[in-house]
Order: C-alpha cells, then structure tokens, then sequence
C-alpha cells in the first residue's frame, strides 16, 4: 500500500463522502472499492456489477454527477471514462455516455485532461452522441487551453478541432 492510498483510507475512515442520490452513491462506493484492480474487469465480475450500477441512470442522476463531480477523487473518473469506452457497457446502457465522457474531460481539472483526449473522438462515436453548441464551445476551450499549456501536441490539438468542426457542421 503507498502513501496515497494510505493517506485515501484514513481521509475516507473519518470524513466519508455521503451522496443524495442513491444510484451515484453506488457508482462511487463501487469505484472506491474495486479502482486498484481496473484492468481485470470483465462481464460476469467487475465490468457486469458497474455496468448494473450505471445502466439505468436517467437525466437527473448524470445532473447530480455533475454537480458533485468536485467531490470525486480524480483517478475515479478516469476509471469510469475508461469504462465507459467499454463496448459491452455501450452494449447494454441505455443513456448517452458519450455526452457523459465530453463533460468529464471538460471538467476534468485536477490531474491533465491529455489522459481523456485520445479517447474524445471514440466515446462520441460510440454511443452516436449528438453534443449540443454549448458542449462543443466547451471541448473547444478545454482543447485550446490544453494545447496552450502544452499538455497536447499540435498534431492533437488539430486533430480534435477538426473533429469538433466536423460535430458543429452536423448541428
């Protein structure tokens, strides 16, 4: 055990993060319990019990995910992205995840969203998300300021604004 999961156990021990919403509570109860261990998830274990947790989400669960998306740890929601490229999770949840994904990589600030960005393009097409003018001006900027920052190559920043152009023209 290192330091960090160490320092994680204790914070969790005395100062645990409750939720109002059922089925979030869920998804991070399951994510802190089962995120050393990522890799092995698989349908009939891991990857079954997360997609149980997330595939009846409706509009108003993904809203509170957001809205206390602050009080996630930041290797949590690379997981849950990562799982969400998963095509048996796509296979079987009904909500658009793509959208889900676009929205954590923007608001992804606590470790750099370059983890996020190769998978942008896949996620979207995956679960045939349509993102609205406002998302789009949002990749956008995360793209730009990324690519300022130099966390992205200039290759990937026009990479992915061509996509995002592509998305716009569709609109």
């Amino acid at each position: 055990m290192n330091f960090r999961s160490l320092g994680q156990s204790v914070h969790q021990a005395f100062f645990p993060i409750k939720f109002k919403n059922e089925k979030i509570e869920n998804l991070h109860t399951f994510i802190s319990q089962n995120d050393s261990n990522t890799e092995s998830w698989y349908i009939g274990g891991l990857l079954s019990d997360f997609i149980d947790i997330i595939k009846n989400f409706n509009r108003e669960d993904i809203q509170y995910f957001f809205e206390t998306i602050h009080l996630w740890d930041s290797y949590h929601l690379v997981v849950i992205a990562d799982k969400l490229l998963d095509n048996n999770v796509k296979a079987i949840v009904k909500y658009d995840f793509g959208i889900v994904y676009c929205k954590i990589f923007c608001l992804y600030e606590k470790l750099d969203s370059y983890f996020l960005i190769d998978n942008l393009e896949i996620a979207v097409n995956r679960y045939q998300s349509k993102p609205n003018l406002a998302m789009l001006i949002d990749l956008t900027a995360k793209i730009q300021l990324l690519f300022k920052n130099k966390q992205i190559t200039k290759q990937q920043f026009e990479y992915n604004i061509s996509f995002i152009n592509t998305l716009q023209n569709e609109l």
